[in-house]
């Protein structure tokens, strides 16, 4: 997402941002500023739950030692981001800017140990096979590589429910989709029922073709690993259930240049393949194969708080 605004000595232009909350038609990130004598303050406001990764470019930079790049992640609702103060205070600062921004935040500290739950019930009587799903832009449209690729498909029974896989906190929920018409058996559809989770070590978990109407979390809820999320559902009426995963995190493009309209988003998508709880053994899921989901308290309470244990104990 781009947004771009210029100030030249008190006057301000701003160029709308990109990127609009579902709730509320606004920008999901927005910056303003004012100024505070001489100086430029610049201040953030964040409209939907969880992280975000911003970059401010500055350019035309007078009477200031501002950097031309800053780089933060936004958390809270609405921070100041900084100051720009000039060198010589009698004068106003004069500059432009632009900004970028991304849900989620770079996660260099992946911990390739952790094991996650699978999202299906630990109590049915197959097992289910995991299939591992290709990048459709990269095979049809001639799209770069995608760093890490690795997303999941796991055929379900109709009504079976799918469960969260790892402690996290929802941050996005997509409802209201109808699967395609029947023998429309279509492997992809741009847009699919889904609940988006920021997990605690700043991976994202998606969670997609799911029932219309039996997504069972809110924005803003904490799931945990086996809480409810939705039922499976399918693409096309007639068709298979099924849930679709991923886990993945923002970094930025290493081929991306400024002033550059050639050179693609400021960000990319890194994929991660975790490791799964399974009646084999703690392993990376290979494709094809069945898997029987198997879950313990540990695995439930590994990222939990000591108030969070003592609040599913009450329940």
């Amino acid at each position: 997402m781009n947004a771009s605004k210029n100030y030249l000595l008190a006057t301000l232009l701003a160029f709308g941002g990109l990127g609009a909350s579902a709730q509320t038609g606004q920008p999901d990130i927005e910056l303003d500023t004012r100024w505070v004598e001489t100086s430029l303050e610049v201040n953030a406001t964040k409209r939907t739950p969880g992280s975000y990764t911003l970059v401010v470019r500055f350019s035309q930079l007078e009477n200031t030692r501002q950097s031309p790049v800053y780089k933060t992640v936004l958390r809270s609702a609405g921070q100041k981001l900084l100051t720009v103060t000039p060198v010589q205070p009698e004068r106003p600062v004069r500059c432009s800017y632009t900004y970028s921004y991304i849900r989620g935040y770079r996660s260099p500290k992946l911990d390739s140990a952790f094991v996650y739950r699978l999202p299906y019930s630990t109590t049915k009587g197959e097992a289910v096979r995991a299939l591992s799903l290709f990048n459709l832009n990269q095979r049809y449209f001639n799209g770069q590589p995608v760093r890490g690729w690795s997303a999941w498909e796991f055929r379900l029974a109709p009504g079976d429910t799918v469960f969260a896989m790892r402690k996290g906190l929802v941050v996005e929920v997509h409802d209201g989709e109808e699967p395609a018409d029947r023998g429309v058996a279509s492997t992809y559809r741009s847009r699919a029922n889904s609940v988006l989770v920021e997990q605690p070590d700043g991976t994202l978990c998606r969670y997609e073709v799911l029932e219309k109407g039996s997504i069972a979390v809110r924005p803003g809820d904490m799931v945990y690993p086996g809480t409810p999320i939705a039922r499976a559902g399918t693409y096309y009426e007639g068709g298979e259930h099924q849930v679709r995963i991923a886990v993945y995190f923002p970094d930025e493009n290493p081929n991306y240049r400024p002033g550059d309209p050639n050179n693609g988003s400021v960000f990319e998508w890194v994929y991660y393949a975790p490791r799964f709880a399974t009646a084999q053994g703690e392993i990376r899921l290979q494709h094809g194969r069945t898997y029987r989901a198997v879950s313990s308290p540990e695995l439930v309470q590994r990222e939990m708080t000591k108030r969070e244990i003592k609040q599913r104990a009450a329940k």
